[in-house]
């Protein structure tokens, strides 16, 4: 068998039209990472290879190497993740995740621990039964990721002096909590953070996502989560 033809899972993460009845998908795949394909002819109405390449699935895909895109030459269902693209909050959450993948994963660089991480964030929002869980699920799943990467926020020491506090903000730069002398000496670019939402960073690098229903996520708390996220992407990503 040629060394350009495989056959992996694979979450879809993408999907866009492509001449008269093809669509080229974004994959990630637990062997090669993120990788783009083409999959020939889906878009007529007799294919039943279009179904299966939705967002969300999750896939067995064959695939085969060519010039600038591998060609998809065989796709089974493993699971639909239906209840994604069943609400409207699930899908933007979703899109969320989905673009955290796209800054942190270079194309083809492979993880399977980050792979597994994604598909079980995925089969928890596609279950989360309103807009809180579920922008929770995400947050938790991006937060992870991060952690997998090496880029898990210090949360137990000034990342500036080493200080075991008390703490101030959070500095994307440095990678973690920054305490209130460096904060004041303003030689470190940061923000502030409240207690709680340093605790709810904690909770959630710590526990599995199958938790994250039952905790009582502050609105307040989780933007501040949110910024650390966004701007600790915005940083590390690619």
């Amino acid at each position: 068998m040629s060394s350009r033809f495989f056959t992996t899972e694979a979450l879809v993460i993408g999907s866009m039209r492509y001449l008269e009845a093809d669509r080229i998908v974004t994959l990630y795949t637990r062997d090669r990472g993120r990788l783009g394909a083409i999959a020939k002819g889906v878009r007529r109405t007799k294919s039943k290879v279009g179904g299966r390449l939705e967002p969300f699935s999750l896939v067995r895909a064959s695939l085969y190497s060519g010039r600038s895109l591998y060609k998809i030459v065989g796709v089974d269902t493993l699971r639909t993740f239906q209840g994604v693209r069943d609400e409207l909050f699930r899908l933007e959450e979703g899109a969320r995740l989905f673009t955290a993948v796209r800054h942190l994963f270079p194309v083809e660089e492979g993880s399977a621990p980050a792979f597994n991480l994604l598909v079980r964030g995925i089969a928890r929002l596609a279950e989360s039964p309103d807009q809180v869980t579920a922008a929770g699920v995400v947050l938790a799943t991006r937060l992870k990721l991060l952690a997998l990467l090496g880029y898990a926020p210090e949360m137990t020491h000034c990342a500036s002096c080493q200080s075991e506090g008390p703490f101030y903000g959070f500095s994307p730069s440095l990678g973690g909590v920054i305490c209130d002398r460096c904060a004041s000496a303003g030689g470190t670019s940061c923000f502030s953070l409240s207690i709680g939402a340093m605790a709810t960073l904690s909770t959630l690098l710590a526990n599995p996502l199958a938790e994250v229903e039952s905790y009582d996520l502050d609105d307040r708390a989780v933007a501040e989560v949110e910024q650390v996220v966004a701007q600790t992407l915005a940083h590390h990503g690619h």
